[in-house]
């Protein structure tokens, strides 16, 4: 197993998580406009349950509608930060459990 693997196996409720929170924010990001795939009401939902990971990708796609490329990889670095920030406080708050249940 490779490092990458163990640390998701390590940290897979932080993982799971950052998934969906940040593939929510994605997906909303990417129905805005009208001419997108999944336009509709709920995208001004999605991006504001989904503020913090998705706000970076809404100044890009207000900027320049048409490329989606960009906005793919914007919400990959912020998946990884998502992921990072989770499994840490994921992992701080296990360890004051154990050290209180002593």
């Amino acid at each position: 197993m490779n490092k990458f693997q163990k640390i998701i196996g390590d940290n897979v409720l932080a993982f799971r998580i950052s998934l969906f929170y940040v593939g929510l924010g994605t997906l909303s990001v990417c129905s805005i406009y009208p001419d997108d795939l999944f336009y509709g009401d709920w995208s001004l939902f999605g991006l504001l349950i989904t503020f913090p990971v998705s706000i970076i990708s809404f100044g890009y796609r207000y900027a320049e509608a048409d490329l989606l490329y960009p906005v793919f990889f914007i919400q990959l670095i912020m998946f990884f930060l998502t992921f990072l920030i989770l499994s840490s406080f994921i992992k701080n708050k296990q360890k004051l459990k154990n050290e209180t249940t002593r």
